[in-house]
């Protein structure tokens, strides 16, 4: 590597940096970020992606294609991320909702990216896109330790600043402590190490290639081992039957999981057929037969799904575990088809299995980020249409499902059903939506149906003081919540919750405190109708329910007393005062 290359590798880490920086301290400035991200989303994709296009393929940095190819691919991605970004931004849940639609997308842009990668460089330097698989090969393998090791280079260098900023901090100097974690220090510092580190690395690709070789065929030899797994399951299987397969719930991601594990470790041995890695005859039979048993475990896997779609129609989960399903699919078919072929060469035809499965996954990552193949979309679709059909009654439905999981998508099905008047118990459906549209935070439902009564309810309480009745009406509220399942209290027969009876807020009318743990609230009567008026708060709400509390209120009895500090208010920011001890 000549310098010139060296100084394009740090000069687009040094873009990168900085319009990282600069984005961070925009978003700062908006008061609501969350309804930005259809442009916040595509400029983090744009700004990550095509600076690592710069510096992973700077070898190329003369031919004008590399602009077209590195331009497309963050062009498409940053589509992809507007269109997320819009479907999972909801302006009345909190941000934290959309951590796991932004993981998803990283995962997915960073891996398409690092998939597509070595076609672009075959590209650049072939002319075509997948002729020489052992090129493919190598550039992926290649950058994989390029950027990890990059990554640690990153990790030493900042450990090293910390250690020299703690250093000076026990001298009473915290300049470079400030300076070292000040935003406008650390996101151009950090990608600029991170590009020095990968430029360092790029100049020793010999020694890189002998790193991933050697580790290759180590792997390798775990290949026979996966087989023998993939074997003796099967044969033990109908030993035990299927049904203990289901009942575990998990037994899918498992099958996949060992798919992906036979995947890797095949390509691990295999390579670009034509390392070092070599196999006894009979040990390579004992891995077609294990290559021949993939297409049972996806037979296994779909029809683990289908029987789930058909019982409880499609959720995000079940269709990214779909798309995952097609894409072991093309591996598991594939490499079977190879086997039966018996080439005289082991495996000969699987890098165009490889090159296929490697393209059709990348289309289905980007499909998922579009209205073609959102799991969002399809998820609520099939919810909403089995509500209406009535195969799924009204009060089991998860309207929270549609508030909290499903994003734009989920939230515009709960406004259209909030005006449905054409199923049979539509008021309730109507009152079931109104409410979910409100909730921001799941909520504890039983898992059992049971309808309480009166009488079930008042034998599940215990009113203090001893001599004090529990109100009818209190008591009809309460079964009217628990019924509905807009309340969910954690009380038995055999372990009744206390129920204490005073006045609270000195407006001369009893409140009473239902003490249930970190559940416990307080109601109090408004124009004749009991509702919730507040949650006890404390440092002890878990020992509501012990026996010295028990023991307490039968011996002690309880009280109310003015707080002695006012609550501190700044602006509509409440703040309480905790004396010391």
């Amino acid at each position: 590597m000549d310098r010139q290359e060296r100084s394009w590798i740090i000069a687009w880490a040094t873009l990168q940096g900085v319009g990282l920086w600069l984005l961070h301290e925009w978003i700062l400035l908006l008061s609501t970020p969350g309804q930005y991200f259809t442009l916040i989303w595509p400029l983090y994709v744009f700004i990550i992606t095509l600076p690592l296009s710069q510096m992973l393929l700077s070898a190329y940095r003369h031919q004008r294609r590399l602009w077209g190819l590195a331009a497309a691919f963050s062009l498409s991605m940053a589509g992809a991320a507007a269109y997320v970004g819009r479907q999972a931004w909801v302006a009345d849940l909190p941000l934290n909702k959309t951590g796991e639609l932004g993981f998803i997308l990283s995962v997915i842009t960073l891996s398409s990216w690092f998939v597509l990668l070595p076609f672009a460089e075959h590209r650049l330097s072939r002319g075509g896109w997948f002729s020489d698989y052992s090129l493919l090969f190598s550039a992926a393998w290649r950058n994989l330790v390029k950027l990890l090791l990059a990554g640690v280079f990153t990790g030493l260098f900042w450990a090293l600043l910390f250690l020299l900023a703690g250093l000076f901090k026990v001298l009473n100097v915290s300049f470079l402590m400030d300076l070292f974690t000040s935003r406008i220090f650390a996101y151009p510092v950090t990608a600029i190490v991170f590009g020095i580190g990968l430029s360092l690395y790029a100049a020793k690709e010999e020694a890189l290639v002998g790193i991933y070789r050697a580790s290759l065929n180590i792997l390798g030899w775990l290949l026979p081992v996966v087989s023998f797994i993939l074997i003796l399951f099967l044969l033990a299987l109908p030993f035990q039957g299927l049904a203990l397969l289901w009942k575990t719930g998990y037994a899918t991601s498992l099958m996949l999981c060992l798919l992906a594990w036979t995947v890797f470790l095949f390509n691990a041995a295999w390579q670009d057929a034509s390392g070092e890695q070599r196999f006894p005859k009979w040990l390579l039979r004992f891995i077609s037969v294990g290559l021949l048993a993939m297409p049972v475990y996806i037979a296994l896997s779909v029809y683990s799904l289908g029987l789930r779609v058909a019982q409880y129609g499609w959720t995000i989960d079940r269709v990214w575990a779909a798309l995952v399903i097609a894409v072991m699919a093309i591996y598991a078919f594939g490499y079977a088809c190879v086997v039966l072929r018996r080439q005289p060469v082991w495996m000969e035809s699987a890098s165009r299995i490889n090159i296929g499965a490697a393209l059709i996954t990348v289309v289905l990552a980007i499909l998922a980020c579009s209205p073609v193949l959102d799991p969002a979309r399809i998820a609520v679709n099939s919810q909403v249409a089995r509500l209406l059909q009535q195969k799924v009654a009204v009060s089991s439905f998860d309207f929270e499902y549609l508030r909290l999981e499903a994003g734009r998508y989920g939230n515009q099905a709960l406004s259209r059903l909030s005006h449905e008047q054409s199923h049979p118990q539509a008021a309730l459906l109507r009152q079931k939506a109104d409410a979910a549209a409100k909730v921001k935070y799941r909520t504890y439902k039983p898992k059992d149906s049971q309808d309480f009564s009166d009488e079930t309810v008042r034998r599940q309480l215990r009113i203090y003081p001893h001599d004090a009745e529990l109100p009818a009406s209190f008591i009809q509220y309460l079964r009217e919540q628990l019924n509905s399942r807009a309340l969910y209290l954690n009380c038995r027969e055999n372990k009744p919750c206390p129920v204490l009876k005073l006045d609270l807020n000195s407006d001369g009318m009893d409140e009473l405190v239902l003490l249930n743990r970190y559940s416990s609230r307080i109601f109090g009567l408004n124009h004749g109708q009991w509702q919730p008026v507040g949650r006890l708060s404390g440092m002890d709400l878990g020992k509501l329910d012990a026996k010295e509390t028990l023991d307490a209120l039968d011996s002690l009895g309880f009280a109310s007393k003015p707080a002695r500090w006012h609550d501190l208010w700044i602006g509509n920011m409440k703040y309480g005062v905790q004396e010391e001890e």
